[in-house]
């Protein structure tokens, strides 16, 4: 907390009785005030330097999270290009079948959301559920009814990734295993 407030004298900080990545999410996103939000964790670094031109995406109306192209997402934009989504699949009989539909893929990661977009997703999450997981696994149908129309832009310049996670070396390292289970992140020792 020293070195935030060496940097930002006027920050807020939660601390709250009992932790958990879905309440924080949701108490940071819905207390925010700004147009636009930027969501950044402890354990990530950038790979080049990053400027005013990552909220170019957002002259698209429809676009309401710039994320950055990280070095562990298996994303190729020069294949999928810039916009993350998943494709929609059904189940029969045990085998997946094409719906031919996407939908779109926000994110905890890195990124910047459009404050209004960052506050009405707040309000719809579920505290004890991994936020990033409501937005599309079927877990809360109010959420993905809200993302829906919009779309998460990955902010790839050079078609290369900007940012890297040094939390799972720091897990691995440590032997620490995320395991996520209806929809729920936690993790454990190995």
């Amino acid at each position: 907390m020293r070195v935030v407030e060496s940097y930002l004298p006027s920050a807020s900080f939660f601390r709250p009785g009992q932790p958990g990545f879905g309440a924080a999410v949701k108490r940071l996103w819905s207390n925010t005030r700004s147009d636009y939000v930027f969501h950044l964790e402890d354990d990530w670094v950038a790979l080049t330097e990053l400027g005013e031109e990552i909220f170019s995406p957002f002259s698209d109306p429809r676009v309401m999270q710039v994320s950055f192209h990280t070095a562990d997402q298996n994303w190729d934009i020069a294949k999928h290009g810039h916009i993350h989504e998943r494709n929609e699949y059904a189940r029969f009989l045990g085998i997946k079948i094409p719906l031919f539909r996407t939908f779109p893929k926000f994110t905890t990661s890195p990124s910047i959301l459009r404050g209004s977009f960052a506050r009405q997703a707040a309000s719809l999450m579920d505290e004890a559920r991994d936020p990033e997981k409501q937005f599309y696994s079927g877990v809360n149908a109010k959420l993905e009814e809200l993302a829906a129309p919009h779309k998460n832009y990955i902010f790839s310049p050079r078609q290369t990734p900007v940012i890297r996670d040094t939390g799972r070396e720091w897990r691995d390292n440590r032997k620490i295993k995320k395991v996520i289970e209806n929809t729920t992140s936690y993790w454990i020792k190995e």
